[in-house]
């Protein structure tokens, strides 16, 4: 069974950035504002969200294709040109020792880098191929670090089945829902870190801020008030077991918003979210034979098995479950907009393999389990200005890898039309990993803290 080393945190360089579904084709095709669906483009406002949960469809008799001007193309791009500084500590120098018994001479040093660097491209496309069909297709890359493409979404769903909305069917590449996205986060430095957890030595590597296979089945009421997503997908890095599914992971999200008649508090939602996954703990392997007449032992003898995709079994579960409450306080056009989120995860003894650091505690004999979950507060003065700062933590069972993080941003928009955006993006953060290496992705190699500390300055636009 292929180890994974535990990533606790995921810390996302404006160069890597991918933040999909902020497209300026719908303000085009409906002549209005980003404004008109976001509280702060890309956060969506509860019209953004209605009219996402619709299939891109604000049902005014515009959605149709045919009902545009035939120049029309719905088609999108984004970027975000930056620059970024980041200082990582208790970084390993000189040289790690062969024999386990010799002192080990390695010493801590800090690494400081700093550059300008493109943020790579979004290009995306989507809308209504009908009236009750709708689409998204993400391609995101050409960047340093990844110059060649990735096929990020793509996806198709069939709206209002049986006449209703709230039966909806998408099938394809796809985000869960979340309660948060980390597609449309406004943060470009550091993501959701209980979206990612690594378990010490698991094997599992699902990731609620990667895109997933598989289906989505959803619903609302009119105005999105009620709502719910039912997602049966393959968990993201899935090995191939075997089965009519492979290695499967079924997901739920349920939530309640309410319009209150009070001028502090004009909004809230509340929401709960669960699921639960197999994964195989055993294959069958492929491997090469030694040549006649090798001597046990050497390394000609020595064969590295390969798992075969489409023979996992001996399946193990993991769950996640949560809860998430969102909130406006003051007017909705200038709102403080709160969200806080708490995330459990919980993985069957067998999913792991090794010892924890200390070699006392042998992984695959026991379960394993994490607390952790972000607050965020969004604040948009004025129509064109927006500050944001989110905590994020996450508590494991079984050391190492406890996050704590920080971040702070303003964006100044200096455009925000039916045609394009652009803005002004200020951002630092700070995030401590406790006995863990986000760099090395595994434990920091004297058992020590690593923390890091990154500011960026750039311009994030789309078109």
């Amino acid at each position: 069974m292929k180890v994974w080393s535990r990533l606790a945190v995921v810390l996302v360089a404006a160069a890597l950035a991918q933040r999909a579904d902020a497209i300026p084709a719908f303000a085009r095709k409906y002549g209005v504002s980003c404004s008109a669906c976001h509280v702060a483009w890309p956060i969506l406002n509860q019209v953004g969200q209605n009219f996402r949960d619709n299939g891109y469809r604000f049902k005014n008799g515009k959605d149709h294709p045919e009902a545009q001007r035939p120049e029309y193309v719905p088609l999108a791009l984004r970027t975000t040109p930056a620059y970024q500084f980041t200082r990582t500590t208790n970084q390993p120098a000189g040289l790690a020792p062969t024999d386990p018994t010799a002192p080990d001479t390695r010493y801590p040093v800090v690494t400081r880098t700093g550059s300008v660097a493109p943020s790579g491209l979004d290009i995306l496309t989507a809308g209504t191929i009908s009236d009750n069909l709708s689409f998204l297709v993400v391609v995101s890359g050409f960047n340093p670090a990844s110059p060649e493409a990735e096929l990020e979404s793509a996806w198709a769903r069939l709206d209002d089945l049986a006449g209703t909305g709230w039966l909806n069917l998408k099938v394809g590449k796809f985000e869960l829902d979340s309660p948060a996205s980390a597609h449309r986060a406004i943060s470009l430095l550091y993501n959701y870190a209980a979206y990612s957890p690594r378990f010490n030595g698991s094997a599992i590597n699902l990731d609620f801020q990667e895109n997933q296979y598989g289906f989505e089945l959803d619903g609302h009421d009119a105005r999105s008030a009620t709502r719910y997503s039912l997602a049966l997908v393959s968990a993201h890095d899935d090995p191939g077991s075997s089965g009519a599914f492979s290695s499967p992971f079924l997901y739920g999200h349920v939530q309640r918003s309410l319009e209150l008649d009070n001028p502090i508090l004009p909004w809230a939602r509340l929401g709960v979210l669960g699921g639960i996954g197999w994964w195989p703990t055993e294959f069958e392997t492929l491997g090469t034979a030694a040549p006649t007449g090798t001597a046990l032992g050497t390394s000609a003898a020595t064969s590295s098995p390969t798992p075969i995709a489409g023979t996992g079994r001996n399946h193990k579960n993991y769950y996640r479950a949560g809860a998430d409450l969102s909130w406006i306080l003051g007017y909705p056009s200038t709102p403080f907009f709160f969200t806080v989120a708490y995330m459990y995860g919980r993985e069957s003894a067998g999913l792991a393999a090794g010892t924890d650091p200390t070699g006392t505690i042998d992984l695959s004999t026991q379960d394993n389990s994490f607390h952790g979950g972000f607050a965020e507060l969004d604040w948009a003065p004025t129509i064109n200005f927006v500050l944001f700062a989110r905590y994020d933590g996450v508590r494991y069972a079984t050391a190492p890898g406890d996050v704590d993080a920080g971040t702070l941003g303003v964006r100044y928009y200096l455009a925000l039309g039916p045609r394009a955006s652009m803005a002004v993006h200020a951002e630092v953060h700070a995030d401590r990993n406790r006995g863990f290496d986000p760099v090395a992705g595994g434990p920091s190699w004297n058992g020590g803290d690593v923390n890091v500390q990154s500011a960026l300055l750039g311009l994030d636009f789309a078109y």
